[in-house]
């Protein structure tokens, strides 16, 4: 990749300043940069774009606006005639202070340095930059020139156009330039509002979650003009299900190659068929002709990604136009239709000639010169560069004598680059002579040492060795559980059966039927002594196709267990009135069987309840989570094998997010590991059996039977207080958590039966 040449730049508080620049080649004659475009930016507060012009064959000018003062950043692009961008300069930005004011009516940038660009001719080189004050003397002459002819070629132009008038707005006519005044240009204000349509009423409709446009697109009839503030966009809804949700739209721009927030809509809530929704934006959110948007659609005030369905036009397929599913992403166009919508935007206040806009007032005031006084600073600009001609002649000779020095170093510094062992494009790097080092090499990332498949070597026995002795250590640091029938039951009487699998428990779901099981565990090898050293667990689950709940307590606390109640209300609650130990939560976990097809997949819902010791009391942090469909023949939670709790450390007291729920599913899908919550994690340092069971509340609304069971189960150690599971998983897992919310726990009932 192309490196950018460095150079700093110093400029003064609310004064323009330009930069020349003169292209080169490396061996040293002028570069044609014809076809090619200079792009930048500059850091203060915010992103602040700089005026890159191409003003001559191997000539361009770079201004940087009026800065306040401090330090800032800045880099310059450069695309070439093929579209390739490469870096061309970077550096700081220092903006001395001022202590005479400004004048506001001056816009003339000086030309405060000057640069001869070399390119290198590989992609792989370092642009080279060397200072040329004689380049300063040059452009001062071609804006003389310019700004003579601009002005005569401006007023020659509105002679022709126009005949006589008077200005309707005073208030735009006090901007205008004498000249103009007494040149008799008929002129008239823009300002007011202007309605857009993107085509008639249509039956056709679509599912609308973004769409990607330019603005300004054909598909946008009505007078648009070139800057605007964006005020409101109506569309009409569609659906089958009412919305009644609240909802707003959030319009983004792509700038420097991502895509910005710029402007989100108040909401609309309750959203009926066939409704007009009209998405008003306060003040308004400011828009160029050719920026690129996308206009996406979210719900509640989470501002979650939705989509409505919405009627739409047919459009012609154009490149960065159409449906997007992701405003993280560049959009990608998948379909030919456009939502059917009505957009009001404000004019900026402008001028136009019959009809025509001219320029608004922003760009009167970008421009702000009278057209004579034009014409007195150009030949005033021409007096100066006469003037610094002989200045130039004695810096120019200075100049040629620090390139010279300049060169000097360029030749040492590419002797010791050469000396230096060089990466090549594969990552690789030869050291002559073998490397020697002086200290110890950490590797605790771990090396990665590629061996040949079968390779007879001592490294390859030695990795083969190490690969098998960590397996061993994997097992070492898991304790595996089992069901217990003593410490097994249910709120219907339900059987279990012994003779299916080894260490296994079956149990039926008879039809139309909806109770609670409790899976009570047991280890041979059961941590009683302090310190448990428990951080996790794995526990596979055998559901049926039918909605359930999955209820685990980890830690130390009193429960009160709550058996054959909905799958809304709580199986495991606090036992408030206990006291005692308040280092444990609980999970809960609840299923939808049902896919839902407007969302795209299965929601899950996981309720975590904990004490607050900073806030005396018990909270409960709710996630919702959206599954994909892992396959055509089995959705959730039948595909769901294991539930996995991991935290990364012990739990301690109040801590931040320390352990995480994953699920683990078959099916035909890529995501087989899914993060369902994060969660705060235990103080597992207590001589208890953090993890000793779970509860499955189970709703078989259906006329037949169906089976469950009751697996193995698994915990893991921790290492030095660190979990290797939870990071096992954590490289594993796609995270599908769609919100979060914390809010005080409240208790709906009180019973007395409790659970140590």
């Amino acid at each position: 990749m192309r490196q950018a040449a460095n150079y700093n730049v110093h400029a003064t508080e609310s004064l323009p300043q330009s930069l020349a620049l003169h292209f080169i080649s490396p061996s040293g004659e002028d570069m044609d940069i014809s076809g090619m475009t200079l792009r930048g930016a500059v850091v203060q507060d915010g992103v602040i774009m700089l005026d890159c012009a191409v003003t001559g064959v191997s000539t361009a000018l770079v201004t940087w606006p009026r800065l306040a003062a401090g330090c800032g950043a800045y880099d310059i692009f450069l695309t070439d005639a093929s579209g390739k961008e490469y870096p061309l300069l970077k550096g700081a930005v220092h903006v001395m202070s001022r202590v005479t004011p400004p004048d506001g009516t001056n816009e003339a940038a000086a030309v405060a340095g000057a640069l001869d660009v070399s390119i290198p001719e590989t992609e792989d080189g370092s642009v080279t930059i060397v200072e040329n004050p004689s380049i300063v003397v040059e452009e001062l002459v071609r804006q003389a020139e310019a700004a003579r002819d601009e002005a005569e070629q401006l007023v020659e132009t509105l002679e022709e156009q126009v005949e006589s008038g008077e200005l309707v707005n005073e208030a735009v006519a006090n901007k205008l330039p004498g000249a103009l005044k007494e040149a008799g240009v008929e002129l008239a204000a823009a300002t007011g509002q202007s309605s857009l349509s993107s085509g008639d009423a249509a039956d056709t409709w679509t599912i609308v979650g973004g769409y990607a446009m330019t603005w300004g697109d054909e598909i946008l009839a009505g007078h648009l003009p070139d800057s605007c503030r964006l005020k409101s966009i109506s569309t009409v809804y569609f659906f089958e299900t009412p919305a009644a949700n609240q909802y707003c739209l959030r319009v983004w721009r792509l700038t420097d190659g991502a895509y910005s927030l710029i402007g989100t809509s108040a909401y609309v809530s309750n959203l009926s068929s066939g409704q007009t929704a009209t998405w008003v934006f306060t003040p308004g959110v400011t828009l160029q002709r050719g920026d690129k948007i996308i206009i996406q659609v979210c719900e509640g005030t989470e501002m979650t990604p939705y989509a409505l369905g919405m009627h739409a036009v047919l459009t012609p397929s154009v490149p960065g136009r159409g449906l997007i599913t992701e405003v993280s992403n560049p959009p990608a166009v998948n379909g030919t239709m456009a939502p059917l919508m009505t957009v009001v935007v404000d004019y900026d206040d402008g001028i136009t000639l019959g009809g025509i806009e001219l320029a608004t007032a922003r760009q009167l005031d970008s421009l702000g010169r009278d057209v004579r006084q034009s014409s007195a600073t150009a030949e005033a600009a021409a007096r100066t560069a006469g003037q610094s001609a002989a200045a130039a002649s004695t810096a120019a000779s200075d100049a040629a004598t620090s390139a010279t020095s300049a060169a000097n170093s360029a030749t040492a510094a590419a002797n010791a680059l050469a000396a230096m062992p060089q990466v090549d494009a594969s990552g690789n790097m030869t050291l002559a002579g073998g490397l020697t080092a002086a200290g110890a090499i950490n590797a605790n990332g771990g090396i990665n040492v590629p061996l040949a498949v079968g390779a007879p070597t001592n490294e390859s026995g030695v990795n083969r060795l190490y690969a098998a002795g960590l397996a061993a250590v994997t097992d070492a640091f898991s304790v595996r559980c089992y069901p217990l029938p003593a410490n097994c039951s249910s709120s219907n009487g339900t059987v279990f059966k012994t003779d299916k699998e080894p260490n296994s428990l079956y149990f039926n779901v008879p039809p139309n039927s909806s109770f609670t099981v409790k899976c009570g565990l047991v280890t041979n090898a059961r941590p009683m002594h302090n310190y448990s050293s428990i951080r996790g667990w794995v526990a596979p689950v055998r559901l049926p196709a039918v909605s359930a709940k999955f209820t685990a307590r980890f830690g130390q606390m009193t429960t009160v267990v709550r058996m054959g109640r909905d799958r809304d209300a709580f199986t495991l609650v606090p036992d408030q009135a206990a006291g005692g130990y308040r280092i444990g939560e609980i999970i809960d976990i609840t299923f939808d069987h049902v896919r839902d097809a407007d969302a795209g997949g299965y929601h899950i819902r996981v309720r975590e309840i904990y004490y607050s010791n900073a806030e005396q009391k018990w909270k409960m942090k709710t996630t919702q989570a959206l599954a994909p469909e892992p396959s055509i023949n089995s959705g959730y939670p039948v595909c769901v094998y294991a539930v996995v709790y991991e935290q990364y450390q012990d739990g301690g007291y109040d801590t931040e997010d320390r352990g995480a729920l994953w699920l683990l599913h078959g099916g035909n899908s890529s995501r087989g590991c899914v993060k369902i919550a994060t969660v705060k994690g235990v103080h597992c340092f207590e001589s208890i059996y953090p993890f000793s069971g779970y509860y499955l509340d189970i709703e078989n609304t259906n006329s037949w039977a169906l089976a469950g069971a009751f697996l193995p189960a698994t915990m893991h150690l921790h290492c030095n207080n660190v979990n290797p599971a939870y990071y096992g998983f954590s490289s594993m897992e796609s995270n599908i958590i769609v919100s979060e919310a914390v809010e005080d726990f409240v208790d709906p009932e009180a019973e007395t039966t409790t659970e140590d």
